[in-house]
């Protein structure tokens, strides 16, 4: 069984140079992480009890492999970002709000997936990688969530809820395949047995 992604590339950031992002700009490149976001959710959902071993292992690469891409994203956007003066016309903030609400929606449906997964990858060994790239995540998502603030003030009450909400399905993500877990032999009659550290 071969598993793909629509968009598997290292860098997907809408060409954008340390210059002023204009909101389309902004508003364009949250939606391509988005459409990651997404896609990778719809990967994702095919992983089964009844997948293989070695296909549950490579579909936990390829979401460790994907999250890079969103994380290595959002890092240069965070950077260009950085770069641009604050937008103060309440139509752009709102207009980059929506983009960004919309990501929050898609990421936090993401990471249900992704605890919903949690079992069928500890069976297989793949948990340590998917918890240090979501470490990675974590941290990416408060960097660019504050470069966010500081782009759109006019926004600011509602990228803080939405970056207080993705932080809260970040580390329950977090929590969950940090837990140590012992493979089932009754496999997938009886899940692995997972305690936290």
């Amino acid at each position: 069984m071969k598993f793909s992604i629509a968009i598997l590339a290292t860098s997907i950031l809408h060409p954008v140079a340390l210059a002023a992002l204009t909101v389309t700009d902004v508003v364009t490149n949250v939606g391509i992480v988005t459409s990651v976001s997404g896609n990778i959710n719809s990967v994702l959902s095919s992983l089964s009890t009844s997948t293989t071993g070695p296909n549950a292992v490579s579909m936990g690469q390829t979401l460790v492999s994907q999250f890079t891409v969103i994380v290595n994203n959002l890092g240069a956007y965070t950077t260009a970002m950085q770069a641009t003066p604050p937008f103060t016309v309440q139509a752009d903030c709102d207009a980059i709000v929506d983009a960004l609400r919309s990501f929050v929606q898609v990421h936090q449906a993401l990471l249900a997936t992704v605890i919903g997964k949690h079992a069928i990858f500890a069976q297989f060994g793949a948990t340590a990688p998917v918890a240090a790239v979501l470490r990675t995540l974590e941290a990416t998502i408060d960097s660019f969530a504050f470069a966010m603030i500081n782009l759109i003030p006019c926004g600011a009450g509602s990228v803080t809820d939405d970056k207080n909400g993705l932080d809260t399905s970040v580390g329950n993500s977090i929590t969950l395949y940090t837990q140590l877990c012992i493979p089932s032999p009754l496999y997938p009659t009886l899940m692995p047995i997972c305690v936290a550290l």
